[in-house]
């Protein structure tokens, strides 16, 4: 039955897509995902050739980090992220994106993400490739544009890189925004884990008051999204945001699995806030004796919200936040934020707080899947994030995170409490 829905959830969407579409109307490649640093042998290379409009960069990003005492991980200074990057353009249509990962840590064949793309209208755009699948605004977000540190277990759960095809658009003058992707099950997680089986999923966000006269009504939005494999050997794989496996398990032998997303947002001038919930199950697993089980609870849930110092407008569109205008012009600023005029030279800054729960099926530990040493059953984290933007394409961020678990795991020492903080640069060019 649930596989009869994602069909004609797929179907309604390309329908109102095609509807949608009126020849008139140019295509539209997305909105701006990146801000470039722009100082001289860090500002990338932009350049012009046959017509299309490349750019040739990458990102550095390095943390420090001193973890709790009882974390059986060492303190110290470690790179988070070298990646090249190249993207183009062509008569505003045509696009393409390739991100490799020179470290390998958590991908597999050294590569994010590598697809062309063909922007026909903004209610129907096509990419190719080695895509990004995401079912919720927090791993649909770029990670130097999320304000809390790193992604939570809603996006472990089931945000994957993977070779396939993506559709997406937006209709009725951005009311609806829509991704609909079909993957074939080469890629990985977020922790570069094997993703074998093949998915279908759509995501749909819903901004209800955007025609209102009401300026601090128009941001607010709902999203859902589902997603469904005909297959999954998988394990389930959780971190925290500095990397300590809090839960896996063994590959699971299953013969399906869906994932159903919920979230509901608001933002306004320099604020913004936002839900999300995860419900997944993996049915008919394999399990010792001969039987086979569902685990019908692979659940998590997280609620943040930041604020722009400075004044800043928070920017949201298609279904992902982006970065900050920096340098901001009086359209981009709230007129009862003009007292802070004199922390413009600063750039940007930020506060931000994060919770995330995650509660799994208690059946994966009954049947031996995992165990009480690896795994906690149920687990929290709170994240604090201090985020200072001084320039278009460079962001430092402090942040304090907090991790309670129900059991008391190897990883933490042998304790279910963990306290850490963090001091994170990323540079984009």
């Amino acid at each position: 039955m649930k596989t009869y829905t994602c069909i004609w959830l797929w179907l309604l969407v390309v329908f109102a897509a095609v509807a949608d579409i009126h020849a008139e109307q140019p295509a539209a490649i997305g909105p701006e995902e990146f801000s470039f640093f722009q100082w001289g042998p860090l500002r990338g290379l932009d350049a012009d050739v046959a017509g299309w409009d490349i750019h040739l960069g990458g990102q550095l990003a390095g943390v420090a980090i001193k973890y709790d005492p009882n974390n059986t991980k060492s303190d110290g200074f470690r790179w988070e992220a070298v990646n090249p990057l190249v993207s183009g353009t062509y008569e505003n249509r045509y696009v393409f994106h390739v991100e490799a990962d020179l470290l390998g840590i958590d991908t597999r064949n050294n590569l994010y993400e590598a697809w062309a793309g063909w922007n026909l209208h903004p209610a129907f755009g096509l990419k190719a490739g080695q895509i990004k699948v995401a079912l919720n605004t927090e791993f649909a977000t770029r990670p130097e544009n999320f304000p809390s540190f790193d992604y939570g277990f809603s996006s472990y759960l089931d945000g994957r890189y993977d070779l396939g095809l993506q559709i997406d658009g937006s209709l009725w003058s951005n009311a609806i925004w829509y991704e609909a992707s079909g993957v074939w099950g080469e890629g990985f997680d977020l922790d570069g884990n094997r993703k074998s089986e093949p998915q279908f999923s759509i995501r749909t966000v819903v901004s209800p008051l955007i025609g209102l006269g009401y300026e601090w009504l128009k941001g607010a939005f709902v999203g859902f999204s589902y997603a469904y494999s005909p297959d999954y050997d998988d394990k389930i794989f959780l971190d925290t945001p500095l990397k300590s496996t809090v839960f896996t398990t063994v590959d699971l032998d299953g013969e399906s699995a869906d994932w159903q997303h919920a979230e509901i947002g608001w933002y306004w001038g320099p604020f913004r806030m936002s839900a999300e919930r995860v419900e997944g199950a993996v049915y008919d697993v394999k399990i010792s004796g001969g039987g086979k089980e569902d685990f019908d609870q692979l659940d998590s849930w997280s609620a943040y919200g930041s604020w722009y110092i400075t004044g800043q407008r928070v920017r949201w569109d298609r279904g992902r936040w982006l970065p900050p205008k920096v340098k901001a012009g009086p359209e981009d600023k709230r007129q009862i934020f003009d007292f802070l005029s004199f922390l413009d030279p600063l750039g940007c800054l930020e506060i931000a707080f994060r919770y995330v729960n995650a509660d799994i099926d208690r059946k994966l530990f009954d049947f031996g899947l995992t165990n009480y040493e690896i795994s906690s059953q149920e687990v929290r984290t709170a994240t604090l994030n201090l985020n200072w933007y001084p320039k278009p394409g460079l962001r430092i961020s402090g942040a304090w995170v907090k991790v309670i678990a129900d059991q008391y795991l190897s990883t933490f020492g042998g304790s279910n409490r963990d306290s850490s903080v963090v001091l994170r640069a990323i540079l984009t060019f």
